[in-house]
């Protein structure tokens, strides 16, 4: 009995170990748009490393395009026209943002995670660009998804 108890218990803890340190990113380290191409602005969407909930990760889309997928300590420079620009990140529930990217300006979408029914979810967070250059230090870059 108590042997059987062990087991379980162990099970429990490399479950538990698994889900919560997930895949981080390798990719090159951060580093500014510089300078932002003539007549666009740049949103970078990032999710700071962290311990919990390391392993989820959702596919983000802008203007319903898919165009990465953030991982635990990554970012994506998102470059566009001036305008408004939906953006939407989905695991097993979906999170928005609107976002209004101006010509020659740079914003900051921060991804967190919350505890969902059996995942967690990301949601996001428009931060000004102050907090957005003090976090998104530590962040690799992501691979885009190819249409």
């Amino acid at each position: 009995m108590r042997n059987q108890h062990y087991r379980k218990l162990t099970g429990w803890v490399v479950l538990a170990s698994i889900l919560m340190t997930g895949c981080s990113v390798s990719g090159p380290a951060f580093k500014p748009v510089d300078p932002i191409p003539e007549g666009k602005g740049v949103v970078y969407i990032y999710r700071q490393p962290g311990f919990a909930g390391g392993g989820v990760y959702g596919t983000v889309t802008a203007n319903h395009t898919p165009i990465t997928k953030i991982k635990n300590g990554g970012y994506f420079p998102y470059i566009t026209n001036p305008g408004p620009v939906h953006f939407e990140v989905s695991t097993e529930a979906t999170n928005e943002a609107d976002v209004t990217v101006e010509a020659g300006k740079e914003k900051y979408l921060k991804t967190t995670v919350g505890m969902g029914f059996l995942v967690g979810h990301l949601k996001f967070s428009e931060v000004s660009p102050a907090i957005g250059k003090s976090e998104i230090g530590e962040c690799k870059l992501l691979d885009p998804i190819e249409p």
